[in-house]
């Protein structure tokens, strides 16, 4: 299904591993990572209230990069599920962003993929944890405003 596409990203020199996680923070997919499901879960929980901090004031996220346990992580963004792709060094960052959005065309328009993903879209009744916000999270946030 969507392992073609991942492995495309995951042979350009530099990149650690990428995955791919729904709107309710699972792990629908990864290839070339060592972390555990429980830790990617978390990290795609902090992404995703990234993007509901801007949301909430009205402005699109496509993508959001910054640094983690010594790794670059770019984060793009589609309406149904967020891509997560790890780095070791800045200099991959461009063409890497280029392969991402290919990436993301291609995965858009796989109809098993689609498929799989709408079983993970989250509704109302799935809302981002309101606790466990911690500093740098909370400067962020005071940025929006």
């Amino acid at each position: 299904m969507s392992q073609r596409w991942l492995q495309e990203i995951v042979n350009l020199d530099g990149v650690e591993g990428v995955f791919i996680a729904s709107n309710r923070a699972k792990v629908i997919d990864k290839i070339g990572l060592d972390l555990k499901d429980s830790q990617l879960e978390a990290l795609s929980l902090r992404i995703l209230r990234i993007i509901a901090g801007y949301h909430i004031k009205s402005q699109k996220v496509n993508e959001v990069e910054f640094y983690w346990q010594n790794l670059y992580v770019i984060g793009k963004v589609a309406s149904e599920f967020i891509l997560v792709t790890f780095c070791k060094t800045p200099k991959v960052l461009s063409l890497l962003r280029i392969t991402l959005n290919v990436t993301m065309a291609n995965i858009l328009e796989d109809k098993k993929f689609i498929k799989v993903i709408k079983d993970h879209v989250a509704d109302r009744v799935f809302s981002l944890e309101k606790g466990e916000i911690d500093e740098s999270e909370k400067n962020l946030i005071s940025k929006l405003k």
